[in-house]
């Protein structure tokens, strides 16, 4: 399982969970230096235009379950009558109910994704954001980052494809809440899509950096923690010598633990200190360095 066959995406295997980023988080990290205050700031503005969608959503599911149930009905009477007009009677109500349950399916689908295989992002039915614009414009491209989610029975990674997010409601994919995202279909189905979709932790380093010139305050954004300070310092720590190379989960995990240790020790009287998975991909960083010097004196 890769990400993107072009050089500049991250290339996966499965079992490496630790970088499986929610795209909800992506947002809220490209939204803001704070992601309590990213997820904040995207969900009013996934507020203030989710309720005709969601009225929408559950008409849907209602008239849906409502033809299925009476279809059921009818197949029990099909079953139990004789060969009779009767039975034609329940034949035909069959067929109806069946319809009638799939008809709201359809009518969702041709919504969302046209009646057609789209070509282009369709327009959208609400305002727009830049940054949700920014993030699905990643998604959207040939050579993008590939998003992708985790089986619930092979709990192996499973790419979307990219025109999941041509959607006319592609918004609600980022989503933090699970209802939201249960209003876009599956592209090309119509099956629900699942708990999370993903992003591997590189990709979404990578779109940071790039969006990081598009944020306010000037040319990039504003340093609030010393992350290079701490990096500096945890170079020279007697501790890295005890790593075990062999095993990147644990060792990206104790580097981390350390950061933590540094930001702590250092906070100033107000305590505040970075989230931890702000954390990890410095250590990721260290462990690269240490890696690739292991490996060079090795030769």
């Amino acid at each position: 399982m890769t990400g993107s066959p072009g050089e500049r995406w991250k290339v996966f295997a499965d079992g490496d969970d630790i970088d499986d980023v929610p795209l909800w988080k992506v947002l809220a990290n490209i939204r803001a230096d704070d992601q309590d205050e990213g997820l904040s700031l995207n969900a009013a503005f996934l507020k203030g235009i989710k309720p005709r969608f969601s009225r929408s959503y559950n008409l849907a599911i209602g008239i849906s379950s409502i033809f299925g149930f009476l279809a059921l009905f009818s197949l029990i009477g099909l079953a139990a009558a004789n060969r009779s007009e009767s039975s034609d009677f329940f034949y035909y109500c069959t067929l109806l109910m069946l319809a009638g349950t799939i008809a709201p399916y359809l009518w969702r689908r041709a919504y969302q994704y046209g009646l057609a295989v789209p070509d282009a992002p369709l327009g959208l039915p609400h305002p727009s954001d830049p940054l949700f614009e920014e993030v699905l414009g990643h998604l959207q491209k040939v050579d993008g980052p590939r998003a992708y989610y985790i089986s619930r029975f092979s709990k192996k990674r499973i790419a979307l494809n990219r025109r999941q997010f041509f959607g006319r409601l592609r918004y609600f994919l980022l989503s933090e809440q699970g209802d939201d995202r249960a209003i876009v279909m599956r592209f090309p189905t119509a099956m629900s899509l699942p708990a999370d979709l993903y992003l591997h932790r590189e990709d979404m380093e990578r779109m940071l950096a790039m969006s990081a010139p598009k944020r306010s305050g000037g040319p990039g954004r504003n340093v609030k923690y010393a992350y290079v300070e701490a990096a500096f310092d945890l170079r020279a720590d007697p501790r890295l010598a005890t790593l075990d190379l062999n095993n990147e989960a644990a060792a990206v995990r104790s580097l981390t633990d350390w950061f933590d240790e540094w930001f702590d020790s250092a906070a100033n009287v107000s305590g505040d200190i970075p989230k931890r998975d702000r954390l990890t991909p410095y250590a990721r960083k260290i462990y690269a360095h240490l890696k690739k010097s292991t490996f060079s004196d090795d030769r």
